[in-house]
């Protein structure tokens, strides 16, 4: 159901982008299935329905806002017709892919923009982004962030020990004594060539 919808983050909340072609019936279902697996995700923000391309009937339009109601306490609603841009620039600083799951081992999730992951990333599981990477749970698999050479990506967790850890060009490891029993969010990030890691 990914393929129906993806979301890009704005300044002022998350944009939810339906794909050009779909139809009310898979956008309905696919919707249905992800309020129901993330029904807490988008607390507290707020949601643009991007229709740009399609046509829906008003009693469609009403039917939808049912749907999405189903993720509690968002902010507020909004209906837009924003075109999506294709100017590449743009899209590595506000383009996301956010995942809703746990990545287990022998699972790879690739984006050409940054990558938001709610739940934890398993050894054997592989992120590959050409932006930043944030992960809302435990990193212990392998990470590259900046995959097409920006050296300014990060990658953040809230307990952070990859088993390999790549941005841009770099490449760094977890140490072998790992200190998982006082876990705090970190990031890595690029200065002076060097893979730096530090507490947020």
């Amino acid at each position: 159901m990914s393929s129906v919808f993806s979301f890009q983050a704005v300044s002022d909340g998350i944009v939810m982008n339906f794909r050009k072609g779909s139809t009310f019936g898979s956008i309905k279902k696919a919707v249905a299935l992800h309020t129901s697996e993330a029904a807490n995700f988008f607390t507290g923000v707020n949601l643009y329905l991007n229709l740009s391309g399609l046509e829906f009937a008003i009693e469609q339009l009403e039917e939808l806002i049912e749907l999405v109601k189903g993720y509690n306490k968002v902010n507020k609603i909004y209906f837009t017709a924003r075109k999506i841009k294709n100017d590449k620039k743009e899209e590595s600083y506000s383009d996301a892919v956010i995942i809703n799951r746990t990545l287990r081992s022998g699972q790879i999730v690739k984006h050409q923009a940054n990558i938001v992951i709610v739940g934890d990333v398993n050894p054997g599981a592989e992120v590959v982004a050409g932006g930043d990477v944030i992960v809302f749970g435990k990193l212990r698999g392998v990470v590259h962030a900046g995959a097409g050479g920006s050296k300014t990506a990060q990658v953040a967790a809230l307990d952070l020990n990859p088993t390999q850890l790549r941005i841009a060009s770099l490449i760094a490891r977890s140490p072998d004594d790992e200190m998982s029993s006082d876990s705090q969010a970190e990031r890595a990030f690029i200065k002076e060539n060097s893979i730096m890691v530090e507490k947020i």
